[in-house]
């Protein structure tokens, strides 16, 4: 599934616009690095304030982000919980040199995608998603949004209700017409056009919500 259609230099300040089925989805600056080295320095030696600042930073991102994708507000409050508590844990194992946003992001995707396979609920959605990488997202701006981004849009289809997720796939991957899935699935025109702006719509949110962790 590729729904990255260009990832270019557009607007003010030399912003990147992330382009998706043809349309922007938001535009973000090149700041990877919010979070400044000595902080996490500073919690790499045990900190308790330099945790404290990053916990009040990132605990609302990294819930809202596992909210759009887990569609559950107490997994997405308890998951969150617990990264925060293995990242005291671990809090040596961290780099101060490499950006610290996309180190809290690629636990959290992680942590997601690991809580959706051990859920079983569906056998598809566990063969769609096995081939989804658990590997650091690259700090590079480019393939992080673009790779990154096609990840999300992947876990998202996969935890679509059945309908939804076959209309958006016979739209996107194979290119048919909504007058074509409306033949061939049997449904009327209207159907197929709300049942693609629901998975529109929750695509967007998860996205957004990854767009946090990079303002």
């Amino acid at each position: 599934m590729n729904c990255i259609k260009s990832l270019n230099k557009s607007g003010e300040n030399g912003d990147e616009v992330v382009l998706i089925d043809g349309n922007s989805y938001f535009s973000y600056h090149k700041y990877q690095n919010y979070m400044d080295i000595e902080t996490v320095k500073a919690l790499q030696q045990g900190d308790h304030k330099a945790f404290e600042d990053i916990f009040i930073t990132y605990f609302d991102k990294v819930k809202y982000f596992l909210k759009g994708i887990l569609r559950s507000e107490s997994d997405a409050e308890e998951l969150a919980q617990d990264i925060f508590v293995n990242l005291w844990i671990n809090r040596k194992t961290v780099d101060p040199q490499k950006s610290f946003n996309t180190y809290i992001y690629t636990i959290a995707r992680n942590t997601a995608l690991n809580y959706l396979k051990h859920k079983l609920v569906e056998e598809a959605f566990i063969d769609n998603c096995n081939d989804l990488s658990l590997k650091e997202a690259d700090s590079s701006d480019e393939i992080l949004f673009a790779k990154e981004i096609n990840i999300l849009v992947e876990m998202t289809v996969c935890r679509m209700p059945v309908q939804r997720k076959k209309i958006y796939q016979m739209s996107r991957n194979n290119g048919c017409s909504n007058d074509d899935i409306a033949q061939k699935l049997s449904l009327s025109k209207k159907t197929v056009e709300n049942q693609l702006s629901l998975a529109l719509q929750e695509i967007r949110r998860v996205v957004s919500a990854m767009h946090l962790f990079f303002i």
